[in-house]
């Protein structure tokens, strides 16, 4: 994030902390998506997360995967119907239960599986070795600061301001 934009240099630019980590984000994920085509695979790099939890379960309903992803359940869709039409999972019908469907992947989703694994190892390894560059642990201090922002609000901080 080295260009400078208007909330880069602006005054309060603190204030625009969302829109630099979109970019952060945009960032890692299409420097992921050529780590992901390095190796042959097929699958969108915001997608990963749902293609690894439906590999590992073997059968999941979108419904589960939004849970255990803490995604809204249209994201979580979004995703799944991305890897649907990559041909990495398919939809299909619970046999316990007729209004429920079932995601599990394909065969080409089988031998993708595994390379997905091992990237996101490697991917691992590569984020630990950049925190300890930067002094910081990203998931880290996005935790903790999602968790302070649950405790205490962004209005409720504003409001105390003046206190």
């Amino acid at each position: 994030m080295t260009a400078k934009t208007f909330v880069d240099t602006h005054p309060l630019r603190g204030a625009f902390l969302a829109n630099r980590l979109d970019r952060l984000a945009d960032l890692i994920s299409g420097q992921g998506e050529v780590l992901l085509q390095d190796l042959c695979i097929e699958i969108p790099p915001r997608a990963v997360s749902v293609f690894l939890l439906i590999g590992e379960r073997g059968e999941i309903s979108a419904a589960e995967i939004a849970g255990l992803l803490d995604q809204p359940h249209q994201l979580a869709t979004q995703r799944i119907d991305l890897l649907i039409e990559a041909g990495v999972i398919e939809r299909m019908p619970d046999p316990d239960d007729g209004r429920r469907k079932i995601l599990k992947l394909t065969a080409k989703g089988r031998r993708q599986h595994l390379n997905v694994r091992l990237r996101l190892e490697d991917t691992a390894r590569v984020f630990a070795a950049l925190f300890e560059e930067i002094g910081c642990d990203l998931n880290e201090c996005a935790e903790r600061a999602a968790d302070a922002l649950t405790r205490r609000s962004l209005m409720e901080r504003v409001a105390t301001l003046d206190e």
